[in-house]
């Protein structure tokens, strides 16, 4: 059995913290809205909580998948580019626009520190190299570590239907139950919020305030006929 260790791990490998953080923020979003929709338009009733639990996670399944793949996709295609400008660089000569493209890429990386000598001794390195094939020859496709990041992309919105569901079927009265999910939803927001701001160098408390009384505003507003 997986442990959260284990899975924590796997996430920090394969995820910035950007990525798990905004992913919560979609999946807890995700499941609100799911049950507040069902609320809204026939009131929960016990008999049908299966049902609702069902169709919280097949929507976040489904957009974990999208979601998942689709960005997979797009970081293989912006590493396809890096490694197309790689060859311009290295058979061209160096040409001005291939500099100055490689140039900027480096302004969103670790060498954005650096001078601007020696940035362009990053990029003359680089232009040095071999040049190989050209990358556009050849059919690009997902790896096993991009496969990972699709799947922990998933398994956040999926995990994250866990504890807000949960009170739907431990506790007996529909109302109340729903009551306790959305003070889960809320709580987590303001978790979110605090986590955001340690990242930012801001102040936890007052961004978990923020963002957990702006997640129940959210909710009571979008939902206030059913939710």
């Amino acid at each position: 059995m997986i442990g959260f260790r284990t899975l924590g791990a796997f996430y920090t490998r394969h995820l910035s913290v950007g990525d798990r953080l905004g992913e919560t923020v979609y999946a807890v979003w995700m499941v609100v809205v799911s049950i507040g929709l069902i609320n809204a338009e026939t009131s929960i009733t016990r008999d049908r909580i299966w049902e609702v639990i069902f169709i919280a996670f097949g929507v976040n399944l489904v957009w974990g998948v999208i979601d998942g793949v689709t960005v997979m996709f797009t970081n293989i295609i912006d590493r396809r580019k890096r490694d197309v400008l790689a060859f311009r660089l290295r058979t061209t000569g160096g040409d001005a626009a291939a500099r100055a493209k490689a140039l900027d890429d480096l302004e969103d990386s670790i060498a954005g520190v650096l001078s601007d000598a020696e940035k362009n001794a990053i990029v003359d390195r680089v232009a040095a190299g071999a040049a190989g094939a050209d990358p556009r020859s050849i059919g690009a496709r997902p790896g096993k570590e991009d496969w990972a990041y699709a799947v922990a992309i998933i398994l956040i919105d999926v995990l994250h239907v866990v504890p807000l569901v949960l009170p739907l079927i431990l506790i007996h009265d529909v109302e109340t139950a729903i009551f306790v999910s959305r003070i889960i939803a809320v709580t987590t927001f303001a978790a979110l919020g605090a986590a955001y701001a340690r990242n930012l160098n801001r102040r936890p408390v007052l961004a978990a305030a923020a963002l957990g009384v702006l997640g129940y505003a959210l909710f009571s507003w979008a939902y206030a006929a059913g939710w």
